[in-house]
Order: structure tokens, then sequence, then C-alpha cells
């Protein structure tokens, strides 16, 4: 059984692009349910599966979207496809070893669909329905906002997760300037993305062609597989919530201001600064799009460090509560997508709870905070499948920080003395590291540590550079300090890491917060 139309070749605007549709596009775009008609390890009998996307494939294989288990031996690792062709859709056989039926026929090559039909992948393999959904339910528009981002990351993105890792990782890689690392040195790999700028817009045809040899490099070498796993462990390690990376732009750091607030911090032990620390916890993201809204559980995660200010001011860097704004820093693709909801009509308010080691806690959301945007790249992405969108980039300079006002007593500052740090002088940072101090959210205390300014004055983006850097994810935000005899003044906020290798500290000058 065989009707043979136009060759199925899985590429990102069938996958990526038409669920960039289905999220941002045309919401009179239709769609079909795969209703489960077995149990396994990954579906139960009766599931029901809504598929947005215009190419999903089926099988053993990590990256297919309906995906079955080991267990059944011959089920092959990519078995068949479904792939929209035009109005329709039409079943593919992928597998050259084991049957697909239709309706108990077997298909030699691929064979439209029809509302009803029975697939069965194997004989005594595992069955789904194909079902087209009719009236009000007919569309992607019918499918609420927060189904539509779940089945856009596991239909969209995960076929090309590796290559999506892969990619996200080059560029970080590329902005932090860590390819000295010895082992990351696959040849095939390494020509592939040498040219790769991260200002460049791919066309389509680029962007398929891109993702394909990266999933014929992924499919030859398992064992470059397990390195990428080692290489994202590492990634995630040094880059989550911390925004590591040297960002572009030159905007040096102004103001002069000193805080003058008499606090149990300006003299003593840095102990005496604690009470003015807090670890920042995520409690939710809240998005609102085209009159639909979701909810995303932060589970309080540790999101970094935030500090009180002697005028009142409580300060975070930004890349800890805006985080979608520095999509391309963080090892998520959800800040991807939140970028897209916030850049093109839609609305992410995220909220926090900040907690300091007196016990004093409060809470504030992204609604109420104080940053600046104005150095924010703006980019208009073509997705595919007709649809463009844009997305708005932090850039990593002195305009990471993010202000909230609370009033009350706080750390003394010196704005001037920030700009023109002395070379070699040593300053020292508290923070939470790794969410370390912050177990017991009953007795938060934060961690201890120290650096060397590497250069006086600031560097072309207007930041602090030291020469040597022990911070790791958690202590984003946290205070820097500079000590004068047996006073204490907030000089920096803790931003990330940048230049040469992983030991350059870059944090923003006081200075630089309106």
């Amino acid at each position: 059984m065989g009707h043979a139309t136009q060759t199925y070749k899985r590429s990102l605007s069938g996958s990526l692009g038409a669920g960039m549709g289905s999220l941002f596009g045309n919401s009179g775009k239709q769609y079909y349910i795969l209703e489960h008609k077995m149990n396994s390890k990954y579906h139960r009998s009766g599931e029901s599966q809504e598929i947005i996307v215009d190419q999903i494939e089926l099988g053993r294989d990590a990256r297919c979207q309906v995906r079955f288990d080991e267990s059944f031996q011959t089920v092959s690792r990519r078995h068949a496809a479904i792939v929209r062709d035009g109005d329709r859709w039409k079943l593919v056989q992928l597998s050259s070893t084991n049957p697909t039926f239709l309706n108990g026929k077997p298909v030699k090559t691929e064979w439209f669909l029809q509302s009803g039909d029975d697939i069965q992948l194997s004989a005594g393999g595992p069955r789904v329905g194909f079902i087209v959904p009719t009236g009000n339910k007919a569309t992607v528009g019918s499918i609420g906002l927060s189904r539509r981002l779940s089945l856009f990351r596991q239909q969209a993105l995960k076929p090309y997760k590796t290559a999506m890792t892969v990619l996200t990782i080059v560029l970080f890689l590329v902005i932090a300037g860590a390819v000295t690392w010895g082992w990351y040195s696959h040849d095939e790999y390494t020509k592939l993305v040498a040219s790769f700028d991260e200002n460049s817009k791919f066309s389509q045809r680029e962007r398929d062609s891109l993702a394909n040899e990266l999933i014929k490099l992924n499919e030859k070498n398992d064992a470059y597989v397990q390195q990428m796993d080692s290489l994202k462990t590492k990634v995630k390690t040094l880059s989550t919530r911390t925004g590591t990376g040297s960002g572009g732009g030159t905007r040096p750091g102004t103001g002069t201001q000193t805080g003058t607030g008499t606090t149990a911090a300006a003299v003593g032990e840095i102990s005496g600064c604690n009470p003015f620390v807090y670890a920042v916890f995520l409690e939710k993201i809240e998005v609102s799009y085209q009159g639909e809204s979701m909810t995303i559980d932060g589970h309080s995660s540790i999101a970094g460090t935030g500090f009180l200010l002697s005028d009142g001011r409580f300060i975070t860097a930004r890349h800890v509560v805006e985080t979608w704004y520095y999509y391309e820093y963080v090892y998520d693709d959800s800040y991807y997508v939140l970028n897209m909801y916030a850049c093109n009509g839609g609305k992410v308010t995220a909220y926090y709870t900040a907690i300091s080691s007196s016990g004093k806690q409060f809470s504030f959301s992204t609604d109420n905070i104080k940053c600046d945007r104005s150095t924010d790249e703006m980019r208009i992405q073509e997705v595919g499948s007709g649809v463009s969108v844009i997305l708005k980039k932090a850039v990593l300079d002195n305009t990471d920080w993010a202000s909230y006002r609370i009033n009350g007593d706080g750390l003394p500052y010196d704005g001037a003395l920030s700009e023109n740090l002395p070379q070699g002088s040593e300053l020292e940072i508290l923070g939470f590291p790794n969410g370390m101090g912050t177990e017991d959210r009953n007795h938060i205390t934060p961690m201890y540590y120290t650096c060397k300014v590497a250069r006086q004055g600031l560097d072309s983006n207007g930041n602090i550079i030291t020469s040597n850097d022990d911070t790791t994810p958690g202590n984003s935000g946290g205070p820097v300090f500079f000590k004068s005899g047996d006073s204490y003044k907030v000089v920096g906020i803790v931003s990330g890491m940048s230049g040469g290798s992983y030991s350059k500290g870059r944090f923003v000058p006081i200075s630089s917060i309106k």
C-alpha cells in the first residue's frame, strides 16, 4: 500500500517553525490527535496527544515526539512519521526492517490519513488512532496557552534538542571564550560552527542545513553525544543564573553618590553585613497572551542574591529577575519562549521572595522593579511557516542591575570609588553559591568570597573586572565590598564572568544604578 507525494525530510520549518506558528501565528490552524490504544512506559491506553506541529516521528529514539520504550523490540528507532502535505496529513514509512500498518494493511512508502484511521508499528506492536477534531475544537486556538506551550516544548523542540543544545552551548562558549577546554575538539563540529556569528540572520534553508548536519554528527558518533551531555552539565553549572560571558557595547558608568546611612555594617567584621544580604527565590512566572494566561511554578528555587542599600533600595542583578532577556546565556529553552511572549504582545511577570539572615523577608515582582533596558538589542527572527517574531536580548554590560525600593536601613556604598578601584585591591563578596546557605529558609546564611581588582577603573562595558573569582551560580546579584579600615562599603554587584577563562569576575559598579 503506497502513495508517493512530496518526499519527507525532517526540517526545522516543519517542527520548530510550525510550533512557533501554533504559539504566535494563526489560531485557526488545524491540528490532530493521536489516541494511544496500548499501555507503554511513556503512554497509557486511552491517552490523547494533541499534535500542533507539521511533522512528527514515532519510534524508540529519544528525539521522536511519540516515543515507545525498549520493550517494543520490533519498533525501530525512527519507525514512521506523520507529516502535513497541503491541507492533509500522510503516514510515512521510515523503518527499513519493521513494517507500519494502516488499518491492518502495510504501508510501503506513505499514505494519506483520514480521521478514525488505526496506525500500528509492526505486527503486534503499539497502536494509535488518528483523529481530526471538528467543530469548535478543530483549531489550535481552542487549546489553552499553557497547554500549547507544553506541546511546543514536547513536539517542536524535542527533535532538535541535541542540535539546539549544541547551538546554545556554542554560542555560550564563543561569548565566554571557553573553547580552551582541552577535550572540546570535535573536528567536524568545529568546522561546522567555526563561522557562527551571534548576529547572523540565518535563512530557513541554512537553519535546516545546520540542524541536519548536527543530527548526522550525533547519529554517527554516540561518544560525541555523551561528551555533549558532559559539557551540558558543566555549562549548566557555570552559566545558569549567572549570565556568564562577556557582552558587547560601550557604556561607561556614571554617578558619584555615596550612601551615608548609619548601619551595623558600617564598622566591624563583614558578618555585620549579613542581615542586609538576601537570598532571592523564584515563586512563579505568569504569562499572558491574547487574552489567555498561564502560571509556571518556580518551586521557590534559588534565583540569586540581593542586598539592601542605606538609601532603602533593594538591589540585585537584572539577569536574576528578568532571565528571559538573557536567554542566550542561560541554558534553558523556556526563557527563549518567554522572551518571545514578552516581546510580541504578551506579558511575562516573575514573582520573587527575598529572605535575609535576620529573618526579614519581602515579596516583589518584575512589575515593580526598576532597571535599565536601554542597551537591549532587538531582532526580527523568522521561525518558519510564515511566522516572524521579535526578540530582545540584554547585553552583558553595566546595565545588569535591578532595584526595588522597600526603605529601611542598609549597606553604605560609594559610587565614585566603584568607578576607580585601585588595581590589585581586594574585594569581598557575600552571596549564596549554588544555594548554599539557603537549605533552611529559617536560617539563611550568606557565604563569603574574596577577589582582586584586575585593572584600575572600568572596562569598555563599564564593568569592574577582577583577576580571580570563585563565585558560582547563586552569587549573582550579591554585594561586592571594598574595606577601608574597619568600614565596609558596597562598590559593585556580582554579574558574571568574562575573559578568556572562567577566573575573571565581572561586576557592575554601584554607580551604574539609576
